[in-house]
């Protein structure tokens, strides 16, 4: 057996089945969402974390649906699945966007601050979805004279450009980076099924993350059988997740989680996942679990 576990690279098709029905249901749903929140929300900064959100809700539905319950063992395809589901949410946020301009009606507010009345017609919306060519036309016509203002000043042309790239890239790499993670844990060939996750709780904050490491890498667990389970999730610490088959094969993984304080006051923690699906053997899996049951006892 491997030191660390190792994607097949398979899928399973029915992977293709569920991007596409996520493609005509949900990114389109989101799309919709996503437009009327920029559109009603005149705060030029905060529509940078609306994107993001955009992008997370894209990803979280990939890897939770598409490589989850399609079953893909494959890094690179979960990676095209996050890239294409950006760009298709995407694709349908303009639609509806665009349509809103073109039904855009008063205007309230003042020179500083305001938003305009716009509400969709589903047909129109449709049309221009189906409709490539005339969608990024009337794009390329509102980029000329632009739709909102920043400082004073109508935004349009290359700048408006810019800031359209930005937004692009917020949310495609934010949809990356959060679809393809389950794609990387361990998966059972032999049961054509995802590994069970347990995770233990939350133990000493690992001060020495290479011994351990190396320790683990050798077939040794000294270190890590003296590890204390802690009931403060409040300190340092460290949290163990481990990964169980029906076939006896099991993985470890640690994060440490470093307490700090914010510029607030408020407690915040630096993460650090120093140790994945590593191999372990049965003898170290049963003392962590007996860890875990006698301090839930």
């Amino acid at each position: 057996m491997d030191t660390y576990y190792k994607p097949s690279g398979k899928f399973s098709v029915i992977s293709f089945l569920y991007f596409f029905l996520l493609s005509i249901t949900a990114f389109p749903l989101l799309g919709l969402i996503y437009a009327y929140c920029i559109w009603y929300i005149p705060f030029f900064y905060i529509n940078f974390l609306i994107a993001a959100a955009f992008g997370f809700l894209i990803g979280f539905l990939i890897n939770t649906v598409v490589i989850g319950k399609g079953k893909v063992r494959n890094v690179p395809l979960s990676l095209i699945f996050g890239l294409l589901g950006g760009f298709v949410a995407l694709y349908f946020h303009w639609a509806v966007w665009v349509d809103l301009v073109i039904n855009a009606g008063e205007s309230y507010g003042n020179s500083t601050i305001g938003v305009t009345a716009s509400n969709i017609e589903f047909l129109q919306v449709f049309n221009l979805a189906i409709q490539p060519d005339l969608l990024f036309e009337i794009i390329g016509e509102i980029n000329k004279t632009g739709t909102w203002g920043l400082k004073g000043t109508t935004v349009s042309g290359a700048v408006l450009s810019v800031i359209w790239i930005i937004e692009l890239l917020i949310i495609v790499v934010v949809t990356i980076i959060t679809s393809f993670h389950k794609s990387k844990q361990p998966f059972c060939e032999k049961d054509n099924s995802w590994f069970k996750e347990t995770v233990l709780g939350t133990f000493d904050f690992i001060l020495d993350t290479a011994s351990v490491t190396k320790e683990l890498e050798t077939g040794n667990s000294t270190l890590i059988e003296t590890i204390n389970k802690i009931e403060n999730p409040q300190i340092s610490h460290s949290i163990l997740t481990m990964y169980t088959s029906n076939f006896k094969e099991t993985y470890l993984s640690i994060e440490n989680k470093n307490a700090k304080t914010d510029k607030d006051g408020k407690l915040d923690f630096d993460d650090d996942p120093f140790l994945d699906y590593i191999s372990i053997n049965s003898t170290l899996k049963q003392t962590l679990l007996d860890k875990k049951i006698i301090s839930e006892n």
